[in-house]
């Protein structure tokens, strides 16, 4: 067993992994390194770019002031704006219109009553099951139309990554649901009240990176470098390798090939790739802004309006490939609610194909804990947990933070 270990290494720098140098510093960590297989840190966070503009694939969104990721990338230098945090959705009516639900990105969905069940399990089916049918119902087509998969094989984690969470349950009265929402923790985790309706100000600003995420990458490299981190760029590492050295390890890469370390077959994905569509455009209302479509209807279940370089950019993430004539219609009527005639589309700048995000599975998550328990077993504690099980990176900050004070608590840390 390796005495004392005093070096961390960390695989991986994308978010998570420039979190975890910073947290380890923090800690009193000094011999810091960090391994990113790419020639920049970013990872898979990093957008793609051209002539300058980011083209991201999905929203680049951190916490107020105070937000402890966001604190925590402030007190080495990086530095954010504040923007109000503006959505919409469209949801499916009874009689299938299409409910126009402003300053609120979840579901909006009409029923009796707000009586809910508690969940048996930990699928996403069984989340699905605590609410009433008429709830139930819609949300489980609009899963099924979004993923193409059994939703009793994927974990209930991944309703935060698919922005049904929380339900705004229309047609009960707004001052019953607050109540029950006061009384029932239940109620208050299953369901939400728009700001718009309730005045409540705690979630009207989010943090935007200055210069972009590519700045905020290339921010954080120097701030590394300032706190003495050695980064290896262009580094690929195998587990064991990592391992052998007798150093604290946090791996923040993907943890698939950590199973095979840990004597497990890696768990199967599911759920369709995603299409994603790139247009610059002008649009007057206020950006960023995230729009997402429940209707289960057309191609396009999510947009996101974003500024890069003082260029207004429009995301489209659709469920099925769409003609770009098709497509461009499909926006204009989901966003018709949203300022929508103030949007006008210019040149398509990316297109591609790629997995769904955020969408963990039973199997997935069981093996993940199975294979966190028997490396940790294997090498101790300084084999840290990441976090990857954790839906936030707020929470995998605290997973990490913990895993590293445990381990340069430990007197033996690391199997050599």
């Amino acid at each position: 067993m390796a005495q004392s270990s005093t070096k961390v290494r960390i695989v991986g720098g994308g978010l998570t992994g420039v979190l975890a140098a910073l947290q380890a510093h923090s800690l009193g960590w000094r011999e810091i390194e960090l391994h990113e297989r790419f020639g920049e840190l970013g990872g898979t966070d990093l957008p793609r770019r051209d002539h300058g503009l980011e083209l991201c694939c999905r929203p680049h969104r951190f916490g107020a002031p105070g937000d402890p990721v966001r604190a925590l990338l402030e007190a080495h230098g990086l530095a954010f704006e504040d923007a109000e945090n503006r959505a919409g959705s469209v949801s499916p009516t009874p009689c299938g219109d299409m409910a126009v639900t402003h300053d609120f990105s979840g579901p909006a969905l009409r029923t009796r009553q707000i009586a809910l069940s508690a969940p048996t399990g930990d699928s996403l089916a069984d989340r699905l099951r605590a609410y009433p049918s008429d709830i139930a119902q819609p949300l489980t087509r609009y899963l099924q139309w979004r993923l193409g998969a059994w939703l009793d094989e994927v974990h209930a984690a991944a309703a935060v990554g698919l922005g049904v969470d929380q339900v705004f349950p229309t047609g009960v009265d707004v001052a019953d649901l607050a109540l029950a929402r006061r009384a029932c923790p239940l109620h208050a985790e299953l369901y939400a009240i728009p700001r718009t309706l309730c005045g409540r100000l705690d979630d009207t600003v989010v943090g935007v990176p200055t210069g972009g995420v590519s700045g905020l990458f290339v921010g954080a490299y120097r701030a590394l470098e300032r706190l003495g981190v050695s980064i290896k760029l262009n580094s690929l590492v195998s587990p064991g390798q990592a391992l052998a050295a007798g150093d604290a390890l946090v791996w923040t890469a993907d943890p698939t090939p950590l199973f095979a370390l840990a004597g497990l077959e890696a768990p199967r994905q599911v759920g369709k790739s995603l299409a994603t569509h790139v247009f610059k455009a002008r649009y007057a209302g206020p950006v960023p802004f995230l729009l997402r479509n429940f209707t289960a209807q057309g191609a396009v279940c999510e947009i996101h309006l974003y500024e890069s370089r003082g260029q207004v950019l429009l995301t489209a993430r659709c469920v099925t490939e769409a003609s770009d004539a098709d497509l461009r219609r499909e926006i204009h009527r989901l966003m018709s609610s949203f300022g929508g005639a103030s949007l006008s589309l210019g040149e398509q700048m990316l297109s591609m194909v790629g997995p769904q995000e955020s969408c963990p599975t039973i199997d997935g998550a069981r093996k993940l804990k199975a294979m966190w328990i028997g490396l940790q077993r294997r090498f101790g504690a300084g084999f840290v947990d990441a976090g990857w099980a954790c839906a936030h990176a707020g929470e995998r900050l605290d997973s990490i933070a913990t895993g590293l004070s445990q381990a340069r608590e430990t007197p033996e840390t690391v199997a050599a």
